[in-house]
């Protein structure tokens, strides 16, 4: 976005502003995603959707770390949608979601990936933030490995048999590029689990010392790294 340029807002977020009754001339805030804030003049509707007339940039948000969480696929399609919306709310770099030997095995179609992108949306919106996260499937193993052990950031494996707890990992580490693998529920097999370690160089880390749910193991896990990154 530039100062003068004129957008025009998507069908989802022009009903927005005319559930809100937003009359012409009013100031509007946008984002473009990557962490800049503007604002806008609303002028009105053209082809039923709401044109917006940048005025000035307001802010920028930068992030002073970076953070990864590896979501084995969930049998519930609405466990999924809630990670989504809890990590974006977070405010993790990627969400990425991969299939594994445990895990349900299908491909994410298109509609389902831009109904995340929704929910990633609408999550920034709830939360104040200007920088939405990536989102990303890989539906094959191999691509998975790769990925994890091609990106940046120490590899994190929520294993129950770990034998250090996050907390004291991370009070032992200086770096804030972090990947956090979580496995599906049954969690990964052993095979799995070595090949992350050897390939990835996965540190195993023990979250807590009950049981905790797949989706509850995202969203604890990354509560807990953020935490401890904003802090230092």
């Amino acid at each position: 976005m530039v100062t003068n340029e004129v957008i025009l807002l998507s069908p989802e977020e022009s009903h927005h502003l005319l559930v809100e009754r937003i009359k012409p001339g009013s100031s509007v805030f946008l984002s473009d995603g990557k962490g800049n804030l503007f604002r806008g003049i609303y002028e009105g509707e053209k082809r039923g959707r709401a044109q917006i007339r940048v005025e000035e940039k307001v802010g920028e948000e930068k992030r002073s770390f970076d953070l990864v969480v590896w979501q084995a696929v969930l049998k519930s399609p609405s466990r999924m949608d809630w990670v989504v919306e809890k990590l974006t709310e977070i405010g993790v770099s990627q969400i990425g979601f991969f299939s594994s030997h445990r895990s349900l095995k299908s491909t994410i179609p298109p509609e389902k990936m831009e109904r995340w992108e929704k929910i990633v949306l609408s999550a920034c919106k709830q939360s104040g933030r200007t920088i939405f996260p990536d989102l990303i499937f890989l539906e094959q193993w191999e691509d998975f490995i790769f990925s994890l052990s091609n990106s940046p950031g120490t590899v994190i494996l929520a294993d129950p048999e770990g034998n250090e707890a996050l907390w004291s990992f991370l009070q032992e580490r200086k770096e804030r590029s972090f990947q956090i693998v979580i496995g599906p529920e049954g969690d990964l097999t052993r095979e799995e689990r070595e090949e992350i370690l050897k390939k990835a160089q996965g540190k195993r880390i023990k979250l807590s010392k009950k049981i905790l749910r797949s989706e509850t193991a995202s969203l604890f896990s990354a509560s807990v790294v953020t935490s401890f990154l904003e802090d230092t």
